[in-house]
């Protein structure tokens, strides 16, 4: 994966697994395969417990992405990430282009609305339009379990 409207040959590329089975597998057994072997599985099933808000808001992002692709209007969409010097990352989890020129939404997916941070979220969404949407009205949003 690549950030939107990011060059190809860019470094900035992420790895991912798009099928859910296998993004839990690789996320909690094949990673924790000593455990397995060692027949450790209330062990597996803390970690699971500890982690599982973090794995499914990944899921839920790509939830929201396809319904974002079934509305037939956008022509662009994906997620877009760059470290800032000094700072915390800039991430922001959906970024779609509508179709109309120059109009964008700026996706935050949290699991729970009370977790969404608008101050912060508007820093990350300014960064974006200084960097690369200069001349976009951006909107901004966050969707959460409650959307759907």
């Amino acid at each position: 994966m690549r950030p939107i409207l990011a060059k190809r040959g860019t470094q900035t590329v992420r790895y991912e697994i798009s099928d859910t089975f296998l993004r839990f597998w690789f996320r909690y057994f094949e990673g924790n395969r000593t455990l397995v072997e060692m027949n450790q599985f209330e062990v597996i099933e803390h970690i699971i417990n500890e982690d599982y808000t973090t794995y499914s808001g990944k899921t839920l992002e790509e939830y929201f992405k396809q319904k974002f692709i079934e509305s037939h209007e956008y022509r662009d969409m994906g997620s877009y990430w760059e470290a800032k010097k000094g700072k915390e990352q800039c991430e922001i989890d959906i970024v779609a282009l509508r179709l109309e020129k120059n109009k964008a939404v700026a996706v935050e997916v949290k699991r729970q609305r009370k977790e969404f941070k608008p101050e912060a979220f508007a820093e990350k969404v300014q960064h974006l339009k200084d960097k690369l949407l200069p001349k976009y009205d951006v909107e901004q949003l966050c969707l959460t379990l409650e959307d759907m």
